[in-house]
């Protein structure tokens, strides 16, 4: 089965090096490596190492992470095999030969995932875990429920079959975060089962200012895919989830000094469930002027 990678990029790459050795070095070497320059200011460089064994192609304008995943699996008609790897992020020795591995012993998986091990800047774990799937096959009825609630999957472990993408829609997306856990819920409402596969190891990177640390954004875009994919479940996990967007929402108009929004956000939640007790006295100091200044503060991903 032959493989092609989409790699999308914005911005000074000062990690794209690491990210293109790390899925050059593979063996078997994936057939086709796509990098998609989404709008640099700075159009993108690839070294003289990487650039015979890349396509790059680029956006003159960002359209965001999900359109440069879709323009890479337009250059990727002649793979079986799609897979994905961020600019920050990269791929350990035999990850893709274990994933090849595991879908041939599943040929009903659509895709397969591996291990992620969180890191900074400099390459060192920063102690958090990545809650993810227990080895091997899950099926779609099995996932459904715990993918709608959370996304425990990494999108630069992921290796899916093409036809399995397109048949689900393609990669597009409207939102500029969560593209990649309405594709995963897209493939499972279509039946596809999963494989998880902890051998295929990932390196994921927390940076300064990557979408991730937005709270509110992630926040809002986990409340448009549990709108859009609501029939997916019964109506207690649709009132639990929606219930946590709202509050993980409010904690992050908190950080954005949106005090007024946050306690709206709140009270959403409210008439969906119970308040817990942290949330309550959350709600309780954002009436406090002299009190809520130092909510927010905390990197809301701590070593």
């Amino acid at each position: 089965m032959r493989t092609g990678v989409i790699v999308p990029v914005h911005g000074w790459p000062s990690l794209l090096a690491e990210t293109l050795d790390g899925i050059l070095m593979q063996e078997p070497r994936p057939e086709v490596v796509v990098v998609v320059d989404d709008g640099s200011p700075e159009p993108v460089a690839l070294l003289a190492d990487h650039a015979p064994h890349c396509r790059l192609v680029r956006h003159p304008q960002r359209r965001g992470l999900a359109f440069a995943r879709a323009t890479g699996l337009a250059q990727l008609e002649d793979t079986e095999l799609v897979a994905f790897c961020d600019a920050d992020d990269a791929w350990e020795p035999g990850k893709h030969a274990a994933q090849l591995r595991a879908l041939a012993a599943h040929p009903d998986a659509a895709a397969c995932f591996g291990s992620a091990r969180i890191v900074g800047l400099d390459g060192r774990p920063t102690g958090e875990r990545w809650d993810e799937l227990g080895p091997g096959r899950h099926a779609a009825a099995d996932l459904l429920a715990l993918l709608y609630e959370r996304n425990p999957l990494c999108v630069s472990s992921a290796l899916l079959r093409r036809a399995a993408v397109i048949d689900a829609g393609g990669l597009e997306y409207p939102l500029p975060r969560a593209e990649d856990w309405d594709l995963w819920l897209r493939l499972l409402a279509r039946g596809h089962a999963f494989v998880m596969e902890p051998r295929a190891r990932v390196r994921y990177r927390r940076s300064p200012g990557a979408l991730s640390g937005d709270i509110a954004g992630l926040a809002a875009a986990q409340l448009h895919v549990h709108r859009t994919h609501a029939a997916l479940v019964d109506e207690p996990a649709r009132r639990r989830a929606q219930a946590a967007d709202h509050v993980a929402h409010a904690r992050g108009l908190v950080r954005r000094r949106d005090y007024e929004a946050a306690r709206s956000e709140l009270r959403r939640a409210s008439e969906l469930r119970p308040l817990a007790a942290r949330e309550r006295a959350l709600a309780t100091l954002l009436t406090v002027p002299g009190l809520r200044v130092a909510l927010g503060r905390r990197d809301p991903y701590p070593g």
